[in-house]
């Protein structure tokens, strides 16, 4: 179809395994919810949250630099450019699991409910985030879109292979599903690098530093950004009083209903920051504003679409989904869906920034976001509604601030052209 030959190369290929990694994750979530109970499910379910701040939050700009560098030399000198990285990585994977272990006491009783066999699963999820990202990072660069599927694939389906296997021994038991989520990663890197001996192509010596010149921004940028998506379930856990235990469980699955077009907009964003780079690179600043503009009116319409699905069915979604303990009111699946179209808007600006090379005023407007989240959810009551309510203020002011900046730099794009 025409329409798919105007995605760059690899996009469909990418969001074909994005697609079967996302129905696996929601079934994954599934069995566990029911299996385990809303009080048993809360610390896997924060197990969940922190892997997906660690893994776009810290590694994504090691996978993005990497194929780069790589994608920079045709693809033709992989091995010096993954040493590079490999020190990067490695460096970054140690002083994580150094400070898991140093805060393994708070860890354990404040995050996991006491569930100390967690500890050893985020410390096994780190290892496998971090291999994880570098491998991704070398099959993007190198043009291996379809074993960057089978990585996704692997990811999902051998999370619920893992859980399946354990289950014979050990049923019911949270530490069972916290294992299987550290194994996952493993067994997507095995099936995307089978039968790839051809990656190893050796080249000129590439230095660290030539991976970390633009990393910290990135890092930054890319931290702060996770923080804004994953903040909220954490902040329940910890604002949760001792008779609220199931809480935590009960919002990070609402969440999760409401984040499927989050998900899912990850294969737009694929493809939105090489098309307007492109624009950038040519000087067709008009058509690089119809493209923003023309994205920005989709994501209004298919929000004021999901908010009033969620708004109808949320509650009825969240119960067949995952049970009728998970269930919550209907005022809370409209606040986390209109935050959640919120980071729509947020996340396609980003792009158009990111475009520009404006990785530091990207990162400026992410961290001024959520540093306001602290101070507005200390007001009210109401366990969900505070955070909810801070989470909808965060995103508000992270997409003004982005929005201000775009339109300043299109501006002064557009004058320095005339």
């Amino acid at each position: 179809m025409k329409i798919f030959d105007r995605l760059p190369f690899g996009t469909t290929t990418v969001g074909l395994g994005l697609l079967i990694n996302g129905v696996s994750a929601y079934i994954f979530i599934s069995v566990a919810s029911r299996d385990l109970g809303a009080e048993m499910y809360t610390p896997l379910g924060m197990l969940w949250a922190l892997s997906f701040l660690l893994g776009p939050g810290i590694f994504q700009p090691l996978e993005q630099q990497t194929a780069r560098s790589i994608a920079s030399r045709s693809g033709r000198e992989i091995v010096p450019v993954a040493k590079a990285a490999s020190i990067i990585g490695g460096s970054v994977t140690l002083l994580l699991i150094i400070l898991a272990l140093s805060f393994n006491s708070w860890l354990t009783e404040s995050i996991f409910s006491g569930e100390s066999s967690l500890l050893f699963a985020i410390i096994l999820v780190v290892i496998g985030l971090g291999a994880a990202h570098l491998v991704k990072g070398i099959l993007a660069g190198a043009g291996r879109f379809k074993n960057y599927a089978q990585y996704l694939i692997g990811e999902g389906l051998g999370r619920l292979l893992a859980t399946a296997v354990l289950a014979t021994f050990a049923s019911g038991e949270v530490w069972m599903y916290g294992l299987a989520l550290g194994l996952s990663p493993f067994i997507g890197i095995s099936l995307a690098l089978v039968r790839q001996n051809d990656l190893i192509r050796h080249g000129s010596p590439v230095r660290a530093r030539e991976i970390s010149s633009s990393l910290g921004v990135l890092l930054l940028a890319s931290l702060a950004t996770a923080m804004v998506l994953n903040v909220s379930p954490l902040a329940v856990e910890l604002l949760a009083g001792t008779g609220q235990k199931e809480e935590p469980g009960k919002f990070l699955n609402a969440l999760l209903i409401a984040r499927i077009p989050l998900f899912f907009f990850q294969a737009i964003q694929a493809a939105l920051l090489p098309r307007l780079s492109q624009l950038v690179a040519s000087e067709d600043y008009e058509k690089f504003k119809h493209e923003v503009l023309r994205l920005l009116t989709f994501v209004t319409v298919f929000g004021v679409c999901f908010i009033l699905l969620m708004a109808a069915a949320g509650q009825w979604i969240t119960r067949i989904a995952f049970g009728s303990e998970y269930e919550i009111s209907t005022q809370n699946m409209l606040l986390l869906a209109i935050s959640s179209i919120g980071l729509m808007y947020a996340l396609s600006i980003t792009q158009a920034l990111l475009a520009f090379h404006l990785q530091r005023l990207s990162a400026t407007a992410w961290i001024v976001g959520i540093a306001t989240f602290p101070v507005t959810v200390t007001f009210g009551d109401d366990l969900f509604l505070r955070v909810e309510i801070a989470l909808i203020f965060t995103v508000f002011i992270t997409t003004v601030l982005l929005g201000f900046f775009i339109v300043k730099s299109y501006k002064a794009q557009m004058a320095n052209k005339t």
